[in-house]
């Protein structure tokens, strides 16, 4: 994740206050909004970091064929961690 926790967290707190206080969504009294929003936004967010481990994981799976072929891995992990995304339908 590029964004700290902490700022995670504040935005969370600062998108629910505004989404009350502007009437944009009604919640009952108490309700956790703050922390769901939270829970979002880190698991959005974290989509890239579950991304790159999955090429690490290919490449190193692969790494006596890479050796063999010449590859860069800079370049081989480029081209899967655009391959993922798209399988994925995600965006970064």
């Amino acid at each position: 994740m590029a964004i700290a926790r902490e700022y995670v967290t504040y935005m969370a707190r600062e998108l629910a206050r505004q989404l009350v206080a502007t009437h944009a969504i009604a919640t009952p009294a108490g309700a956790p909004l703050a922390d769901w929003l939270h829970h979002a936004l880190t698991g959005e967010l974290e989509v890239e970091t579950r991304i790159n481990e999955e090429a690490r994981a290919i490449l190193a799976k692969n790494e006596t064929m890479m050796q063999q072929l010449g590859a860069s891995y800079s370049e081989a992990f480029k081209k899967i961690k655009a391959e993922l995304v798209r399988q994925k339908k995600a965006i970064l």
